[in-house]
């Protein structure tokens, strides 16, 4: 096998969709130049399986580098006997190679074919011929086995008598070369070439004596000259007639003549005409076509036998075949007459009777459809297109363009005929997803003959659009306590793209920024409904915010993604709750008794709470603000109700729908409070830890040692009017007493109770009018010492404290001497001087002390007893 490299022009390309490529969007390369043709020979007769050549190792000779692959035989429109490995391109054949059948009559045989190849991400052509080589496999043949001449004994010498032709279909020395003719004295053997053909003639060289020698028996050999040479005879018998004074002669007439391949049957080629000197029948001429001539020439031509008129009697074809040889004879009437012959050439014209032809493969022929993905860009090869004209010259010569619907493609010269369609612009299936193209060949004859070709180009999907969501949020309100499984919402999302691409399924996308409740929502795969898994509740999770994806099946997959937001309603489903912590207080009328207090985990109106007694006696003992839930004893003197238990019935309920309530039954007893208080420090005393203790033991120190260096400072300072030297004895023998005064008796409604934070305790003014104002302030120090601490005995249950208590009293009454000068402290230590300031500012320190004690004491016993004392 021998390769060759041929810059010729390939005949054919043909049309090649990129969906059958099977490899990405090809681009078209080098293809403004002439496409590599590679030439391999082979012989003919040769096995199935025969290896031609290979094409990856020629294209490797020639400089091609990088991966090579995916060979592909370009479609001719009928079966071609060799095939090509998709891997390497090695060319075999498919059966049996005859070339006789390949290419009859043909003197070179050769199979033309286009092939497609992958290098890198483009595609490559490359035209394949393989000449099918002849074997001299045939032998001439004549028409049959014998054949018989007639001459006349009166012909004259080198008069040439035609013969049958002999056929060969082997080409080249393998076919038809010579003949020969057996040994004789009185013919010769004249070889005559005539459009390829050739044609032996028997020359007479030696005249004739019918009397002698009637017949002659000769034997006529074709030959070829293969390796070895082959050959094939037929006997001629000729027999010599009598003799007939003259044969016609033809009269001057051309040996060539032109004629349109238009030409319509019927129409006259040319009159012939011969002449014969002899009188009567002898001079009669007839004409006929010679037996010899090929059938082909017998039904396009006829000649009439009188007039010797040659007349066109069947469709001329300059393509098919543009010179016939037409051998005429005439002879006379007369007895052993010896025909005339006169051969003549009748050439072809060609004429513009072919309209272009548009070819396109692998596609329907009635509908041709191309197809390309939307992804190709700018350049990507498409289609081939073909096109053909069966006219010579300039009626052969044609120019295609797309006429309309061209769209993003174009048309692009490869060389020669043959085209390409590329796309010059980007495609959207979802904008259009199919294109009409009209193709329109048109010759330069004259007149111009033109072919129009439709063909249709289907845009394929790629996955280029992510799915859309109908709307980016979705919002749902979903009351608690509701059913499980239950749909409450459906996402929509819509992807354009077709098939697998366009096919969307929905999921829950994990987010830990988000807490995505997977747990309590699910969303179908396919219809995209939001279900909720669990019952819900708003008291733990007021609302919740998930991110729902939608994805589609195409490759690689598109998704995108909408949030969810799923807002709980509250429902009115939980009871109010009332926290046991009741204290009361004895006051005056209207006097706050305890708060009942209550708290309900609802929301809105489901959490306001309204509160009333549903029961209880009297009615008019107690009232219960509504809103607060603060309950008020309605009596100006309680001491009558000591010893008394009074039962509430309490009803707190909601604003929901339906409104819930809670009830409960509140004890109010009234009690002592002097034995309640010793229950109540016995009892408040093991409820504290040791640790407590020793923390209040060590603050209760520190006071009082803080105290004491204030006092010791305040007694031993000198006083600033006398600088005298001071003796303690002295002091002590000689501090004058104030007179006594009389005493005085507190009654019970000169003691108020009134809150700590009104008891401010402050000094009285020191104004000219001392005298006068010393009543009045003493009484209203007085008031300010008698104090209780509402906030202590709040703290510590139902205390009932009556003004006319012996405790009050002896407090009252102290705390009066103290302020009148008329009960003196007598110090434990001598050396100080006092004055009536001094001891009125012990007075004051020793009040504002207990204030401070009172304001900072946080254990309700130590608070009272402060409070007493």
């Amino acid at each position: 096998v021998i390769a060759e490299t041929s810059h010729t022009v390939m005949l054919q390309v043909l049309l090649l969709l990129a969906a059958l490529i099977e490899c990405p969007p090809c681009h078209a390369h080098n293809m403004g130049s002439a496409p590599l043709i590679i030439l391999y020979h082979v012989w003919e007769e040769q096995p199935s399986g025969t290896r031609v050549g290979r094409l990856l190792d020629d294209l490797r000779e020639r400089g091609e580098t990088g991966s090579l692959e995916n060979f592909r035989v370009v479609p001719h429109g009928h079966t071609l006997p060799v095939t090509v490995d998709v891997r390497d391109g090695t060319v075999s054949t498919l059966g049996r190679l005859d070339r006789e059948e390949l290419c009859w009559g043909a003197e070179f045989c050769e199979l033309a074919f286009s092939v497609l190849y992958r290098k890198g991400g483009a595609m490559h052509f490359l035209s394949v011929r393989v000449e099918v080589m002849d074997q001299n496999d045939h032998s001439p043949v004549f028409p049959s086995l014998v054949q018989e001449v007639e001459i006349s004994e009166t012909a004259s010498l080198r008069m040439h008598i035609p013969l049958d032709r002999a056929v060969d279909p082997d080409a080249g020395p393998n076919g038809l070369q010579t003949y020969s003719l057996s040994s004789n004295q009185h013919f010769a053997l004249d070889i005559r070439t005539s459009g390829g053909a050739k044609q032996a003639e028997l020359v007479v060289i030696k005249e004739l004596d019918r009397e002698l020698q009637p017949t002659l028996e000769l034997v006529l050999t074709a030959w070829d000259k293969g390796d070895p040479p082959k050959s094939g005879s037929t006997k001629v018998i000729v027999t010599i007639l009598d003799s007939n004074d003259n044969s016609p002669v033809f009269e001057e007439a051309p040996a060539v003549i032109e004629l349109a391949e238009d030409t319509v049957h019927g129409t006259i080629v040319i009159n012939l005409c011969a002449t014969d000197p002899d009188q009567g029948a002898n001079g009669e001429v007839e004409y006929s076509l010679s037996k010899h001539v090929p059938l082909e020439v017998q039904r396009l031509f006829s000649i009439h036998p009188k007039t010797g008129a040659v007349t066109l009697q069947g469709p001329l074809d300059f393509e098919e075949n543009n010179v016939y040889e037409v051998d005429i004879q005439a002879r006379d009437l007369g007895p052993n007459a010896i025909p005339s012959h006169h051969n003549l050439q009748v050439k072809l014209r060609d004429i513009n009777d072919n309209a272009p032809r548009i070819h396109i493969t692998w596609t329907p022929p009635d509908s041709p459809v191309a197809t390309v993905s939307e992804g190709a860009p700018n350049e990507t090869f498409l289609t081939l297109v073909m096109v053909s004209d069966a006219d010579s010259g300039a009626n052969g010569q044609v120019q295609v363009h797309i006429l309309s619907g061209s769209g993003p493609f174009r048309l692009k010269q490869i060389h020669g005929d043959n085209y390409m369609i590329v796309t010059n612009d980007t495609l959207d299936r979802e904008r259009q997803m199919e294109y009409n193209l009209t193709l329109l060949a048109q010759d330069r004859g004259d007149p111009s003959l033109s072919c129009i070709k439709h063909l249709t180009v289907h845009v394929l999907d790629e996955n280029d659009n992510a799915p859309m969501f109908a709307k980016s949020h979705y919002r749902s309100i979903l009351k608690e306590n509701n059913t499980p499984g239950l749909p409450f919402l459906t996402v929509e999302a819509h992807d354009v793209d077709m098939d697998l691409s366009g096919r969307v399924s929905f999921s829950i996308r994990e987010s830990n920024e988000l807490g995505t409740p997977t747990a309590f929502f699910s969303v179908h795969p396919s219809s995209g409904a939001v279900t909720v898994q669990q019952s819900l509740d708003y008291e733990e999770t007021h609302s919740y915010s998930f991110i729902v994806e939608a994805v589609d099946q195409g490759y690689p997959p598109m998704s995108s993604t909408a949030t969810v937001l799923v807002e709980i309603q509250d429902v009115n489903d939980n009871y109010p709750v009332i926290h046991e912590n009741f204290s009361s207080l004895n006051k005056p009328e209207g006097f706050l008794a305890t708060t009942i207090r209550a708290s309900d985990p609802d929301s809105g109106l489901n959490g306001r709470l309204s509160f009333r007694i549903t029961e209880g006696k009297p009615s008019n003992l107690f009232f219960l603000d509504k809103t607060t839930g603060q309950l008020y004893v309605n009596t100006t003197n309680a001491t009558e109700l000591i010893g008394r238990t009074f039962k509430l019935g309490i009803a707190v309920s909601d604003m929901g729908t339906p409104m819930l309530t809670t009830r409960i039954t509140l004890e109010v007893t009234f009690i002592n409070f002097r034995d309640h208080l010793k229950n109540l420090s016995h009892d408040n005393q093991a409820q504290y830890s040791y640790t407590m203790l020793l923390a209040i033991c060590l603050g209760s120190t520190f006071l009082v040692l803080f105290l004491a260096i204030a006092l010791a400072k305040t007694f031993c300072h000198p006083d600033k009017r006398d600088n005298r030297a001071y003796n303690c004895r002295q002091a002590e023998s000689t501090y004058p007493r104030p007179p006594r005064r009389p005493q005085k008796h507190i009654h019970k409604t000169d003691i108020q109770l009134v809150p700590v934070n009104q008891a401010t305790l402050r000094r009285p003014k020191t104004t000219d009018r001392r005298g006068q104002m010393e009543e009045s302030d003493h009484r209203q120090i007085l008031r300010n010492l008698v104090r209780l601490s509402m906030a202590a005995f709040a703290e510590n249950g139902s205390i009932e404290l009556s003004s006319a208590s012996p405790e009050v009293q002896q407090v009252s009454q102290l705390l009066s001497l103290l302020h009148q000068g008329q009960l003196q402290p007598r110090p434990n230590f001598r050396g100080n001087k006092y004055s009536h300031r001094t001891g009125r500012c012990v007075l004051y320190c020793f009040s504002f002390s207990v204030e401070i004690i009172l304001a900072h004491s946080k254990i309700p016993v130590l608070r009272t007893l402060l409070n007493r004392y």
